[in-house]
């Protein structure tokens, strides 16, 4: 067992935990620059991104933006198969461009003119979701794209999270089953990796229990922009 990596799941479980996104936004990049290959970070933080989202689904699933969710799976889900096949796990830099995208999405709320262009962009959703799920599949941090399309979307906060928690997960299973039956069968067999999975998952029922109902509409709001442009900056800077 790594304690880098204990302390590196803590840490981004928690913030998947408040946004319902978080493990492989930051995961990612984290585990690669410390060293580890894209296929041992995939298998790390995989299961552990579906076990704390499956818990999220579970009881506030009718809170979910269907009409959105229903897009996800027509117009992105198809893309992460086949563009993580053609990738065979190498790496697309596409970093700069999702970090700049972010940065700009963090700022809507305080300039008008932001906003405009955001709603206009996500008129055209299925064409959004398809770039999207090229992104997931070439670099595993399209899921940058999913929470600027639903954190601009004028929903609850319980509405966000669980809509960006059931994308999420699904866009983790596709992967996973792409892994698997594509790429490499034994991926996911490693004696310490059951440890890190449930880890998060123990630090998502402590967040939810203690911190989560404490955070109120505006404060999620807040968060929510705080969060998108620390992502932004780091995808820009991570190479």
């Amino acid at each position: 067992m790594n304690f880098d990596v204990i302390f590196i799941i803590f840490f981004i479980s928690i913030i998947q935990s408040i946004f319902g996104t978080g493990v492989l936004l930051f995961g990612t990049p984290i585990l690669l620059l410390i060293g580890y290959t894209f296929e041992n970070t995939l298998a790390i933080l995989l299961p552990t991104s579906i076990l704390i989202n499956l818990f999220q689904i579970k009881d506030n699933y009718k809170n979910i933006d269907k009409k959105f969710y229903k897009n996800l799976i027509l117009f992105c889900l198809p893309l992460i198969i086949i563009t993580l096949y053609i990738a065979n796990l190498n790496l697309f830099k596409a970093n700069i461009f999702i970090g700049i995208f972010l940065i700009i999405i963090s700022t809507q709320f305080y300039l008008d003119s932001i906003k405009k262009i955001l709603k206009y962009l996500l008129t055209h959703e299925p064409q959004y979701l398809i770039i999207m799920g090229v992104l997931h599949g070439l670099t595993n941090l399209g899921g940058t794209l999913l929470s600027g399309a639903i954190l601009s979307k004028d929903l609850s906060k319980n509405s966000k999270r669980v809509t960006i928690a059931i994308s999420y997960f699904s866009m983790a299973l596709i992967q996973v089953a792409t892994l698997i039956f594509l790429i490499n069968p034994g991926i996911f067999i490693n004696k310490t990796y059951p440890l890190y999975w449930v880890l998060g998952l123990v630090i998502f029922f402590i967040v939810e229990r203690y911190f989560y109902p404490s955070v109120n509409e505006k404060m999620y709001h807040k968060y929510s922009n705080v969060f998108l442009f620390t992502i932004g900056v780091l995808l820009i800077f991570y190479n």
